[in-house]
């Protein structure tokens, strides 16, 4: 068959293309590889229109589900920077090898990302759906589709965005479609909700009871993001209308990507030491970061949307005892003479009087972007003997050294009256004395 020998070219061209982003280190386009059903789709050109995908930028790879002879990691790198999963007749596929559900969890730590594409009549394979349910993305089963007593057409706009930080617009007039549920995974960010009066349920099914509802109302999701600690991003859609440009950017790691250039701590009385690995309690402590985000293919200086977007360095030894936010003081270049691409972001505090190993840590998680992690242990000291704080450069001390002054006074005061003037009176008492007696 034709489709046959088009994914055997592309398999080569999968492995070659592999190949060569390992030997050149030169720019290379972004491969993407669309698993298809010929049965469903019988010309798969017209999805790179539908995908926004622009053949000079992208590398085009399409594969037959019964096609077994790709792989999608190689080396524990992905053969392809990117995987696309239209709807399937077949439940089980004969291609194993790019839908099992732990060659996609291999794919996925490998950094490769994945975007699934359901329909009513036909679903992704089911070993795609059990790596959705990995992630914690319940796809409704084959023949549910989204429904609502009081409309007899289901639109969608903006007010069905659960987010817009993935994607900020919407329009559906008509959605035929299905729903999914979701676990409440914090990798998880909800990204078209359905309606508050609807429902997904089998449309062959005219009465309809709680345990043949798959979603009801808000609960349902329309369109789901995943991303892992990785920073690999997956995507589920209950429709190929929901597959939007801003989408395919987002799980393609084209819009919404950060980049930590560097990060530093020193005393404040000692810039010109970074990274030390020793401080003193209560040591006067600066910490910075410089961050850039990925835009239009360019790095550049990285701004917080809202104040809920804001960095934080937690100081910490078992528990924070500091979680501080860091302050955006200004951009600079990340390399020399290069171009203005890092936001510097900056906080100063002081080190707790508690002594111990402590971490500066940045772990920054903000719905739709990538994540930022970074720790440093550093040991704390306490205070060496002749580093206390003299005693009488404590005020609260000045009435103790006093009273001791004043003790050790009397006391001389008191030896030299016994030395130097008891006697003398003694004798002149006596003398008296005997002076009375002849008398």
């Amino acid at each position: 068959m034709l489709f046959t020998s088009i994914a055997k070219l592309v398999a080569l061209l999968g492995l070659a293309a592999y190949s060569a982003a390992v030997t050149d280190p030169g720019p290379r386009k972004t491969s993407v590889l669309v698993v298809f059903d010929p049965e469903l789709i019988s010309t798969p050109q017209d999805l790179v229109s539908k995908f926004s995908l622009d053949q000079e930028r992208y590398e085009l790879g399409f594969l037959e589900y019964s096609n077994n002879q790709i792989l999608l990691v190689h080396n524990e790198k992905p053969v392809f920077d990117h995987v696309v999963y239209m709807p399937s007749v077949k439940k089980s596929p004969a291609a194993k090898s790019v839908t099992e559900k732990q060659k996609l969890l291999e794919y996925l730590n490998a950094g490769g990302n994945i975007l699934a594409v359901g329909s009513v009549e036909n679903s992704v394979p089911e070993s795609v759906v059990k790596f959705l349910n990995e992630v914690g993305i319940y796809p409704a089963p084959k023949g549910h589709s989204l429904r609502s007593f009081f409309d007899k057409e289901i639109s969608l706009s903006e007010e069905n965005l659960a987010s817009s930080k993935i994607v900020s617009q919407l329009a559906v007039p008509l959605y035929e479609g299905s729903a999914a549920l979701i676990s409440n995974s914090e990798l998880l960010f909800p990204i078209v909700k359905a309606a508050r009066l609807s429902f997904s349920a089998n449309s062959q099914i005219d009465a309809l009871t709680g345990d043949k509802t798959w979603t009801n109302g808000e609960q349902g999701f329309l369109a789901v993001g995943f991303q892992a600690l990785n920073n690999a991003r997956a995507a589920w859609v209950g429709s190929l209308d929901l597959v939007s440009q801003e989408l395919v950017e987002w799980v393609f790691q084209e819009k919404k990507v950060l980049k930590l250039q560097f990060t530093e701590h020193y005393k404040r009385d000692e810039p010109e030491v970074n990274d030390r690995t020793l401080y003193r309690i209560k040591d006067e402590v600066a910490y910075s970061v410089g961050v850039s985000e990925l835009k239009n293919d360019a790095w550049v200086p990285y701004t917080p949307a809202s104040e809920d977007d804001v960095l934080q360095l937690s100081f910490k030894m078992l528990d924070p005892y500091h979680r501080l936010n860091l302050t955006l003081v200004g951009a600079k270049a990340s390399s020399e003479n290069g171009p203005v691409d890092t936001s510097v972001f900056a906080v100063n505090f002081t080190i707790p009087d508690h002594h111990g190993m402590f971490t500066f840590e940045l772990d920054y998680m903000r719905e739709g972007l990538s994540y930022l992690s970074d720790k440093k242990i550093v040991a704390v000291r306490h205070l060496a003997n002749d580093e206390y704080e003299r005693s009488w450069d404590i005020t609260n001390s000045w009435v103790y050294i006093t009273s001791a002054a004043v003790v050790v006074v009397a006391w001389l005061l008191f030896v030299a009256n016994f030395l130097f003037l008891g006697e003398g009176s003694v004798k002149r008492v006596q003398k008296e004395k005997k002076e009375e007696k002849k008398e």
